[in-house]
């Protein structure tokens, strides 16, 4: 069939376009997948930065440098609340316990003192004359031999609460001591009239006692006088 001229561009054309689609080319088959897809697996995106901002890892450095730092424990050697003594015990002794005697005890007075009703002492040590009030400040004058209580020795007598000093020479205890070594001591009660005596015999104990030597203050005390107005502590 004869084409008129006027339609040859458009049949050349149409020639091009089948011979293209209905004889692809080898490069053009390899392009068409016969099989199952079998893409490369797509990698992760990458974060990019953002200039100007920090990581997330660099904000949480920061902020734990910004911290605030734990307080300290409160220190178990505080010290101890007004009033209170070491060791928590009110009343308890301030300072090392001293030596445990054990020794002869009885008690004298103005009344049968040396001269008698006088209250002369022989080594005015804490006092010009026999007295005190039983305190560590303020021990009672007690008798002995200085061999065996060196002169100005504090000692403290638990069953009656005082703290007593050595000021003044017993003559029976020196010569009980000279003589065989045996401890005694004679604690001063007071008293100017003879119902002293009854007192005196009363706050004896038999045998020998302890009472405890060079101790440190801080120890019970009751000031409450041994003999006083013709009574006697005991009743």
């Amino acid at each position: 069939m004869r084409i008129p001229s006027a339609l040859y561009p458009v049949v050349l054309a149409c020639v091009v376009v089948v011979a293209g689609c209905g004889n692809p080319s080898a490069d053009q088959a390899a392009l068409v997948s016969t099989g199952p897809a079998t893409a490369d697996p797509v990698p992760a995106p990458v974060a990019m930065p953002v200039p100007g901002a920090p990581s997330v890892l660099q904000a949480a450095l920061e902020a734990s440098r910004n911290l605030p730092k734990p307080a300290p424990a409160p220190s178990s050697s505080a010290a101890p609340a007004p009033g209170a003594r070491p060791g928590g015990s009110s009343g308890g002794a301030t300072g090392p316990a001293g030596r445990t005697a054990r020794t002869e005890v009885t008690f004298y007075g103005a009344y049968d003192n040396d001269p008698p009703g006088s209250a002369a002492i022989a080594y005015p040590v804490k006092h010009s004359e026999a007295g005190g009030t039983g305190t560590y400040a303020d021990p009672i004058t007690f008798a002995a031999d200085p061999d065996y209580m060196a002169v100005g020795t504090i000692v403290y007598y638990a069953p009656l609460r005082k703290y007593f000093v050595m000021e003044d020479l017993c003559a029976p205890c020196q010569d009980e001591y000279q003589a065989n070594k045996h401890p005694h001591i004679d604690f001063y009660t007071g008293g100017f009239d003879s119902g002293v005596t009854a007192c005196q015999s009363a706050l004896t104990p038999s045998g020998l006692v302890p009472v405890e030597v060079s101790p440190p203050p801080g120890r019970a005390v009751d000031t409450t006088p041994l003999y006083s107005n013709g009574r006697c502590i005991s009743g």
